[in-house]
């Protein structure tokens, strides 16, 4: 009884406790923006949009800044899509800056739209009311425009999506490709090729932690 008393007096009568473990990165690969002025710019846009972003994306803002998301695709319920970029704020590429967006078409029904895939449908984020911080997909071409619901929030959806290794085809590759098909490359296409083969080359996808 005794050491049992001097035991359990010297651990303080608790077990010793695991360190806490790491996040898990995502399935999704991600090329980010530079995030060097998220730190000042995120609160700048909240107070833009006149709402406070969800927790959890407000951190992938700060951190991550948005960015292209070559090769990813996503199955949830009745959407099936590929993503092409998460927007971004300062730095991010103007293709996917949010200021491109134009402010009509940032905030949609206390929805924020938050990227897009190759067709120019739109991922977008609840900002308030019931579900709040939810991820929703509006196709940009659909009578009415109605959106579904994808995740309970942005993890969740981050999680949902998958990231194949992104292969930049040489201008070699794609001249035999098309020459297999009977046809020869153009000057105009093989110029379109070399600059998205520069554009390619300048991502570097990497996984996301929150």
């Amino acid at each position: 009884m005794f050491l049992k008393h001097l035991f359990g007096r010297k651990n303080g009568g608790e077990q010793p406790k695991a360190p806490p473990s790491e996040p898990e990165p995502c399935g999704l690969l991600l090329s980010p923006f530079d995030p060097a002025e998220t730190e000042a710019l995120v609160p700048a846009f909240e107070r833009r949009l006149k709402a406070e972003l969800p927790e959890q994306y407000r951190t992938f803002l700060r951190k991550y800044n948005g960015g292209e998301t070559p090769n990813t695709r996503f199955r949830i319920g009745e959407v099936a899509s590929d993503l092409r970029a998460l927007y971004g704020l300062g730095a991010a590429a103007p293709r996917y800056h949010f200021d491109q967006l134009g402010k009509s078409r940032i905030l949609r029904q206390g929805m924020l739209l938050i990227g897009e895939n190759a067709w120019g449908d739109h991922i977008a984020l609840k900002l308030s009311g019931e579900g709040a911080g939810g991820v929703y997909f509006l196709y940009h071409d659909r009578t009415p425009r109605t959106f579904l619901p994808l995740t309970e929030d942005f993890a969740g959806f981050l999680a949902r999506c998958e990231s194949n290794p992104l292969h930049v085809r040489t201008l070699e590759e794609r001249r035999a490709s098309l020459r297999a098909q009977g046809r020869e490359p153009t000057p105009e296409i093989e110029e379109l090729w070399e600059q998205e083969i520069r554009r390619l080359s300048g991502l570097h996808p990497e996984p996301v932690v929150l």
